[in-house]
């Protein structure tokens, strides 16, 4: 599928473009943005979690050149759900865009007040300037857009669909959904209005993938429940139990579990603390106030009594899981005793790391229950009897497989051939393409600039490509420095002084040889440099810094095959 580079200009009044921002072919980063009668709408404003590749990346957060550009055509954000992959960025989005209405669920607009996704203190919002229209599953009218927000079910309050109506056709936006028979709310995904809008026609679904691998139906959140109740009841210490923060019904399920085993919940997390503040200011989350514990009495309430629940904040679970392990994490200190639960998805490219983390912990006979085939976590997305489901009842002219790996949404998109669906009305897209829907047909338009915001806490956004590259091999290939003292006439007064880090050559037999060579190599570029310039009067430090590095590089690669970042650093005194 081929797609053209193309700008505002490029769109039609008269039809609707759909375009995704983000979350195609990753998990998270979940965005949209609709186009039609040259306005628009944008749906969701999610972050994402870098992989291991991204060394001093701390989120990844959609590109918003594109609405940039064009934020005199903004005429709304409308959010789904609270998730960070639907909610993450939009502390950048506000500081980046200017957005007349944000619309979106009860517990969504309590979480956006409580700040719980604020790009690491970077992204503090002025609330006497956030305006938040709360939705409640009527229909608003936005611009030329007319939206309706449908029910869903997830594992957080407040999870919705999207039904978005246009004079060029409707779209149906899933966001992140799962058939749950025994919601914990009381709240069950809308079967019936979803088919409702199935018989009024559906021109274009687009519907989340990410869980498109599971067979049969996801597990109720009511199993986790048994669980870790009985993990709880054997567990002669302290329990332990990391989570993502924005699920909110294992948050129920956790103080269940308290109550039925007699321990005090002890909320270590920041963000959950904020997480389980919204909730209960939505009137979702009641419980005992007695069995919460105070932060200042964890040391001095006995061990079989604690539940501890820890989190992050703006980053993987499995991060406060290694930090707790290796003793660096900064609340949570292991003991004697304690058992871990690890209430969380392993994302593909974690599993190695993880098994990792669980070495650790049993060298230090400390327990860690984890994953599905342990009961203690269930997926919040639909697998592929609800995906399915999701097709047959809506019954769409086109289908755009969404919010999933690049293999979630090919075997998604294969599932719509089985409700004769074509190639040609299936798109697997990339971030960015843009689909046009006229005259009751949907086709490839062209695409927009869609490369992820590579967001670093302490330098700020937009960590350069360049900058990610040199970390790269610095974390591979290790670095190097080596000193020299020259006179004012060039000659070598005293070096060369070799600094290493992260070289797997410096634990090399052949290490104290290559040294000398080094060295040697060091000093015969030295003194080539000077004999080559007795009589150029211009600075030779530029030239001799070049000359020596070449050098350096060039017995590394010869002799250990290391492409080792090699900085020369040269001090010049009177002879």
């Amino acid at each position: 599928m081929a797609f053209t580079p193309v700008s505002f200009e490029d769109f039609d009044p008269a039809h609707l473009y759909c375009m995704p921002l983000g979350g195609q072919n990753e998990l998270g980063l979940v965005s949209w943005a609709f186009v039609h009668q040259s306005k628009i709408l944008l749906v969701d404003a999610g972050a994402a979690y870098p992989a291991f590749d991204l060394p001093g990346v701390d989120l990844l957060l959609p590109n918003t050149a594109f609405l940039e550009a064009n934020q005199d055509k903004i005429v709304g954000l409308a959010l789904t759900n609270g998730h960070e992959e639907h909610l993450g960025a939009f502390a950048y989005f506000m500081k980046h865009l200017s957005i007349p209405r944000i619309m979106g669920p009860r517990f969504v607009g309590h979480l956006i007040r409580q700040e719980i996704f604020d790009l690491y203190g970077q992204g503090h919002l002025d609330q006497s300037q956030l305006s938040f229209e709360e939705v409640n599953g009527q229909t608003l009218k936005v611009g030329p857009f007319l939206l309706e927000w449908i029910a869903g079910n997830n594992s957080i309050y407040d999870a919705y669909c999207l039904k978005i109506s246009t004079q060029a056709g409707t779209v149906l936006y899933t966001s992140g959904f799962k058939l749950e028979q025994t919601p914990l709310d009381g709240v069950m995904l809308d079967i019936g209005r979803l088919a409702a809008c199935g018989d009024e026609g559906v021109m274009l679904l687009i519907s989340s993938s990410v869980n498109v691998e599971e067979g049969g139906y996801s597990a109720s959140e009511k199993t986790v429940l048994r669980s870790i109740e009985k993990i709880s009841q054997s567990a002669e210490g302290r329990l332990i139990v990391v989570m993502p923060a924005t699920n909110t019904h294992r948050l129920k399920v956790l103080f269940e579990v308290a109550k039925r085993t007699g321990r005090k919940v002890f909320l270590q997390s920041p963000t959950l603390h904020k997480v389980a503040v919204s909730a209960a200011i939505s009137g979702y989350l009641t419980y005992d106030r007695n069995i919460e514990g105070e932060a200042d009495k964890l040391d001095t309430t006995e061990d079989r009594q604690v539940l501890i629940l820890e989190s992050s904040k703006e980053a993987d679970p499995i991060d406060v899981l290694q930090a707790i392990s290796r003793f660096e994490h900064p609340t949570t200190r292991l003991k004697v005793g304690d058992t871990i639960v690890f209430s969380s998805d392993v994302v593909p490219g974690q599993v190695r790391r993880m098994a990792h983390i669980l070495d650790e912990l049993l060298a230090l006979s400390v327990p860690c229950y984890y994953g599905n085939r342990q009961g203690v976590n269930v997926s919040r997305y639909g697998a592929r009897e609800e995906l399915k489901l999701m097709l047959s009842i809506t019954k769409p002219r086109y289908f755009a497989p969404a919010m999933g790996e690049s293999r979630h949404i090919v075997q998604h998109g294969n599932l719509g051939e089985f409700f004769n669906l074509g190639a040609d009305e299936i798109f697997n897209l990339q971030n960015g393409d843009v689909l046009e829907m006229k005259n009751g047909y949907v086709r490839p338009f062209g695409r927009i600039e869609a490369e992820p915001v590579l967001f670093n806490c302490d330098q700020g956004e937009r960590v350069t490509t360049a900058s990610i590259k040199e970390r790269q091999a610095l974390s591979v290939e290790g670095f190097m420095t080596l000193g020299l003292t020259l006179g004012l006439d060039g000659k070598l007064l005293s070096g060369p002084n070799l600094s290493c880090g992260a070289s797997g050559f410096l634990l090399s037999d052949e290490w104290p040889d290559v040294r000398q060579e080094i060295e040697i190599a060091a000093r015969a570029a030295v003194t080539k440099v000077v004999q080559e310039r007795i009589n150029d009067e211009r600075d030779s430090g530029p030239y001799m810094r070049s000359a020596v590095r070449e050098a350096v590089v060039k017995v590394l690669r010869n002799r250990m095959g290391a492409k080792t970042t090699v900085q020369v650093q040269i001090h010049q005194v009177g002879n």
